[in-house]
């Protein structure tokens, strides 16, 4: 005679993986919600908190025309300039071709007539803040003419051009590191290899598009490519190699580490000065904000003031690199 099966243990496990799945949904529907809006307020943040703030300017002038332009300006906008006197007009436009200054300004006693330096090469904001300035020199009646440095291509007066540059740099980098982590587990050379083989196709060709298809750069064309590439590599490397060690909550760490802070505080559109303080600086050390800066320098500046950018997309490289190799002699111990 047959022993009948009770079927209460199958009813309540089933109860239990239900009620399991409506806490799932329940925590998936408050924490993507915050996710959206930490999102949000990592790009609205440092937009609104932005502005000319201890702005690097040269100038060559007499005391006390410094000194009375350095109280006028404060007077109208607090700390919005930082004046650096240097000794010579020469001086003066060497500053801000070489990006140690946003803008320059001499002025020529016998003459009255005073020359500001502009370079929009640096963001679209200087220029203007800069035109404001020499609006102010003209209401007191000086004579002043204005001169750019690094202008803009011709295809692209405004630079939004290099607005764009956070998609390829950030999502190229991201993805890159999503498909190696899938495609190749324990397998650490195949994804050294394929980040650094995706990322320098990449790189040559957005550089292409950018350089002989819109006309935006006006550079070196191949050290363009090499920067995009530095950049991308970068983001890949570090992505890929978070995810040899933690799986692909590792990529989702390294996405929220691009899309959370190294693209917000990359200052693509702007150039890093003109966001809130300490973190425009911080961006520069991200790879976002390091690309976009050296091909700047590269582009509209004759490659002044790159040697810190390519250090820091080198030192994420290699950072990347050694997550990699870590994460594969871990998997190899844990096979064996």
């Amino acid at each position: 005679m047959s022993t009948p099966v009770s079927e209460a243990p199958a009813a309540s496990g089933r109860e239990s993986r239900e009620g399991n799945d409506w806490l799932k949904i329940a925590g998936i529907v408050l924490l993507l919600p915050c996710v959206i809006a930490l999102m949000l307020f990592a790009f609205l943040a440092p937009n609104f908190a932005s502005g000319p703030h201890e702005l690097p300017v040269a100038i060559s002038a007499p005391d006390p025309v410094v000194t009375q332009l350095s109280d006028a300006t404060n007077a109208a906008n607090p700390d919005a300039f930082s004046f650096d006197p240097v000794g010579s007009d020469d001086e003066v436009r060497g500053a801000v071709e070489k990006r140690d200054a946003i803008g320059g300004l001499t002025m020529d006693p016998a003459t009255g007539t005073a020359t500001i330096y502009t370079a929009a090469g640096n963001g679209a904001p200087y220029p203007a803040v800069m035109q404001q300035l020499a609006g102010g020199m003209q209401a007191l009646g000086l004579n002043v003419q204005m001169v750019e440095v690094a202008p803009y291509s011709q295809d692209d007066p405004q630079g939004s051009g290099l607005n764009a540059l956070g998609l390829p740099l950030a999502f190229g980098g991201m993805i890159s590191a999503a498909l190696m982590t899938t495609l190749f587990k324990g397998k650490p050379w195949h994804k050294l290899v394929g980040a650094l083989g995706i990322a320098a196709l990449g790189g040559l060709v957005v550089a292409a598009i950018l350089h002989h298809g819109y006309g935006v750069l006006t550079g070196d064309f191949w050290l363009e490519a090499l920067a995009l590439a530095c950049g991308i590599a970068a983001t890949s490397l570090v992505v890929t190699g978070l995810g040899s060690l933690l799986g692909m909550a590792g990529v989702g760490l390294g996405a929220v580490l691009t899309i959370f802070i190294s693209n917000p505080l990359s200052g693509l559109a702007t150039g890093w000065w003109w966001l809130p303080q300490p973190w425009g600086m911080i961006g520069q050390y991200m790879p976002i904000g390091a690309a976009g800066y050296l091909l700047r320098s590269i582009s509209y500046f004759d490659n002044h003031h790159g040697g810190h950018s390519w250090t820091v997309l080198g030192v994420w490289m290699l950072v990347g690199a050694l997550l990699i190799a870590v994460g594969g002699v871990r998997n190899r111990r844990a096979a064996a």
